[in-house]
């Protein structure tokens, strides 16, 4: 059971890593293009991060459930196992303070139109950078999953000596 959870939770950081990217590079070209309109452009976080929050919490879950799973999994050292978990545990606190906390304060204070107040800048700023740590977490967190596993012998070799 703990090496399938490996393998989920392998996919899973790797997956949102690379759904994170895109999603930073679909949003700054959006927002560059002149294919869209200004009103396009601005309302583009009420129809693309939903489904950004959907995509982060349906895989840092399963990954945080199979890091518990993976406390268990003797092919990997208990250093390593506990720094994944960690990780995970705080990509996912991250992840849920950035959507409850700030998410819907933005929304709100982009409701308003017109020139958006200190405040706006200033939370967009800290949805950016708690962004950024939870994507340097998973990413810590993807590399120690990502190492090979310890073989473990099933027949210990013979004894050496004379």
């Amino acid at each position: 059971m703990s090496r399938v959870c490996l393998s989920i939770l392998r996919f899973c950081l790797s997956a949102w890593l690379g759904i994170a990217t895109f999603f930073v590079m679909l949003v700054i070209d959006l927002r560059q293009s002149n294919l869209f309109s200004p009103e396009t452009k601005f309302d583009h976080p009420q129809v693309l991060f939903p489904l950004y929050y959907k995509f982060e919490f349906s895989l840092l879950i399963p990954a945080l459930l199979c890091g518990v799973v993976l406390l268990w999994h003797s092919g990997i050292g208990r250093g390593r196992r506990i720094a994944i978990l960690q990780l995970i545990i705080v990509a996912v606190g991250l992840a849920m303070w950035d959507y409850t906390n700030v998410y819907p304060r933005l929304l709100e204070l982009m409701a308003a139109r017109g020139v958006m107040p200190v405040e706006f800048h200033s939370l967009h700023r800290m949805s950016r950078w708690l962004n950024e740590a939870l994507v340097v977490a998973c990413g810590v967190a993807t590399i120690l999953a990502l190492i090979p596993e310890r073989t473990v012998s099933k027949n210990p070799p013979p004894p050496t000596g004379a």
